[in-house]
Order: C-alpha cells, then sequence, then structure tokens
C-alpha cells in the first residue's frame, strides 16, 4: 500500500524526505537545459545537409510536446498522483534520451527530442506543486531555491559528464540520459506518495490574471535565453576550437552559476525583494553584451555565468510568484501554463532568432546574441518600471 501523508502530519523525516525528492526531480530535470548541447556544433557539422536552424531546432522541438504534457499536467493531477505523474515524466526522458544512442538518424533524434518534451511538459510542474502541497509559503523560497540548485547539479553534471562522453564518439553523449532511470528509482524511494487532487473537475482549478502576466515573462525571457542554449556551442565551434568537451566546460560554468543562485535564492530573493525578476532579466542583458565586447574564452565564460544566473533566478522567482498566485490545489495546473507559455517562446526561439539575425545580415550565432542583448535589455527595463510601480503602490498601502 501507498505510504500518505496529511499536513497535519508533517514532520522533519517527512519534510526531509520531500527535499530530497525535490533535489533528485530537479536533478533529472537539469537534463532539460542540457539537451543536446555538448553535441549541437558536432550535430550541425554532420547534418548540415538540413540546415543550422534545423538544427538548432532539434534543443527546443521538445517544447512542442512539454506544450503539451504542460497544459495535461491539471487535468492529470486530479486522477493520477504527483509521485506517480513525476515517474512516468522520468521514464520518458530516459527513454527518449538514450534512444538516439542505439539507432542513429536525424528522423530518429528529431521524434525522441520531440517525444521527450511530454515528459518533462508533465514532470516540470511537479516540484513546485509538491513544494506548495507540503510547505507554507513563507518556506517555500528555501525550497524553490533547493529546486534551482538541483537543477543547476543536473546541468553541470550533463554538461560535463555529456562532453566527456562525446569526447569517445558523440553517440556516447546520449548515455548521460541514463540519469532519468537513476532518477525514476531515487523518487520511488523517497516521495511520499498523496492523494489526487480533490475536486470535482479540473476546471474547478481556477487560474487568476498573475499566473497569466508571469507566464507571459517566461515567454520572452525563455525567447531570449534560448540564443545562448542554441548557439553557444556552434559559436565555440566556428571560433574557438571544434573540441566538443570545451562546450561541455563552458555550459558546465553556466550550470555551476545558476548551482549558486539556487543555494542563495533566500538570501537573493530576499535582497532584490520587487526587483528579483528585473535583476535575472538584466543579468542576461549583461551576459550578451559581455560575448558581444569581450573577445575570446573570457567574454564566452563570463557570458555562461551570468546566463545561468539569469536563467535560475528568473525560473526560482517564478514559481515562486506561482506558488502564491493561487491556491495550493490550482498550482500544478498554474505551472503547467507557466510551463506552456515560455515553452512556446522556447518552440519559436530559434526561428524568430534566426529570422531577426538576417535583418542584421546573416543568420549567425553572433547576430542572434546581438538580437537577444536589445530584446533582454528592453524587457528588463519594461519590468523594471512595472516592479517600481508595485513597490510604490504596495508602499503607499
Amino acid at each position: 500500500m501507498s505510504e500518505r501523508v496529511t499536513k497535519t502530519e508533517i514532520t522533519p523525516s517527512v519534510k526531509r524526505r520531500v527535499a530530497a525528492s525535490v533535489f533528485i526531480v530537479a536533478f533529472a530535470f537539469g537534463l532539460n537545459i542540457t539537451g543536446i548541447l555538448p553535441v549541437l556544433g558536432i550535430l550541425n557539422e554532420k547534418y548540415q545537409q538540413y540546415g543550422t536552424s534545423a538544427v538548432q531546432l532539434l534543443q527546443t522541438i521538445m517544447y512542442l510536446l512539454l506544450i503539451v504534457g504542460s497544459l495535461m499536467v491539471g487535468w492529470m493531477t486530479t486522477k493520477i498522483s504527483k509521485k506517480n505523474i513525476t515517474l512516468l515524466g522520468l521514464l520518458i526522458v530516459g527513454c527518449c534520451g538514450v534512444l538516439p544512442f542505439f539507432m542513429e538518424s536525424f528522423a530518429v533524434l528529431l521524434i525522441a527530442r520531440i517525444v521527450i518534451g511530454f515528459g518533462y511538459g508533465i514532470m516540470g510542474p511537479m516540484n513546485t506543486a509538491i513544494i506548495s502541497e507540503f510547505f507554507p509559503p513563507e518556506e517555500r523560497a528555501g525550497y524553490m531555491g533547493l529546486h534551482v540548485v538541483g537543477m543547476g547539479i543536473g546541468t553541470m553534471v550533463g554538461n560535463l559528464f555529456g562532453g566527456m562522453l562525446a569526447g569517445i564518439g558523440y553517440r556516447y553523449f546520449y548515455l548521460v540520459y541514463l540519469i532519468a532511470f537513476a532518477a525514476l528509482l531515487g523518487v520511488k524511494a523517497v516521495l511520499i506518495e498523496t492523494p489526487p487532487a480533490q475536486v470535482e473537475k479540473a476546471s474547478d482549478l481556477k487560474l487568476n490574471k498573475m499566473v497569466f502576466v508571469i507566464s507571459f515573462a517566461s515567454f520572452v525571457h525563455t525567447l531570449f535565453i534560448n540564443a545562448y542554449n542554441t548557439n553557444i556551442g556552434i559559436y565555440i565551434t566556428q571560433n574557438i576550437t571544434e573540441d566538443p568537451s570545451m562546450t561541455g566546460v563552458v555550459t558546465a560554468v553556466n550550470a555551476a552559476f545558476a548551482l549558486l543562485v539556487g543555494m542563495f535564492f533566500a538570501k537573493i530573493s530576499g535582497f532584490f525583494k520587487t526587483y528579483t525578476l528585473t535583476f535575472s532579466i538584466f543579468a542576461a542583458a549583461v551576459g550578451y553584451g559581455v560575448i558581444l565586447f569581450v573577445p575570446g574564452m573570457a567574454g564566452i565564460y563570463i557570458a555562461s555565468a551570468l546566463c545561468g544566473v539569469s536563467l535560475s533566478c528568473f525560473m526560482a522567482i517564478g514559481s515562486y510568484l506561482i506558488s502564491i498566485s493561487v491556491e495550493q490545489e490550482a498550482v500544478a495546473k498554474a505551472s503547467g501554463m507557466f510551463s506552456i507559455i515560455g515553452g512556446i517562446g522556447g518552440l519559436i526561439a530559434p526561428i524568430f532568432l534566426g529570422n531577426a539575425a538576417k535583418l542584421l545580415g546573416e543568420n549567425s550565432a553572433r547576430n542572434q546574441f546581438v538580437i537577444s542583448f536589445a530584446g533582454m535589455l528592453i524587457f528588463g527595463v519594461i519590468v523594471w518600471i512595472a516592479s517600481a510601480n508595485k513597490a510604490k503602490k504596495e508602499k503607499n498601502q
């Protein structure tokens, strides 16, 4: 029989088990950021007949079914326990992740990258929902930080280990997705199962305006942050070195700084308060500026660090704001909406950025960085003004 608890039974032992589960799920979810980044430059050369935009799309095409999975997750939580939804997501990620190791073709890789999105789509919102179920709002920031820490470590391990495996042969990179199977066993062992959401129908899980505002911010941020994810490997391969392990090291720097933000997110959000979201956006803008104006690997390392800070901080503050914007039973659905709208930004990013870059002369990594620098800067100013108005209203109340 499954072990179940109620909110009145949240003991220190239960908190530790939930925290361990949050970390494990986030660790595996970090592979979402890794994607195929360490071998993207190699794939661009191998499948050059399909064009750079098509190869870049392999990194973000998973958003297609991520959106579908996130759309379904609210309904799923009324039928299936959060634990079983998480386990299903991990199983899909593991199977789709390792499949290209055994079957080498662009078509198989494309299908695997599409279907893996469904796994991420249903497991992605679960940590926010689980944290909201077990912890009151005043305790959630720390656990959101733990989620980001797990993602950061998972991405860092995925990038470094994946880069090392790619050094043997690029197809060996896909074995890094065995991490998802290990995470599945860990979650099965430690996560306490709770009943599905107690509502008569999924439509009873109401969302509000704030959910859509935060989700739209996720759309814009994801749209521009993907310039780093889809171009850094190609940029390094074309301008620095063709060694895939170097891309792994650079993206590991990205993940390491994301990790640091997660570790200290409670303090960061306490310091910036209303302006935490603004800070997360400006960090990326500065990062893109650095890669454009600081030559060589120095600029790449600094930009990677700042983009890691941006992504980590944005995801943590976004998830926190979502968790306090709706009733606890609706958090999974709200988090799913956050993933859906953000996912649309990721899905269209290569197409949008590629066409925008052509306006500057050609669809190059550098031109996509220019577009993203301008986009993040403008977006940051808009959010800063909105945050200032909010802070002013709160002060006058």
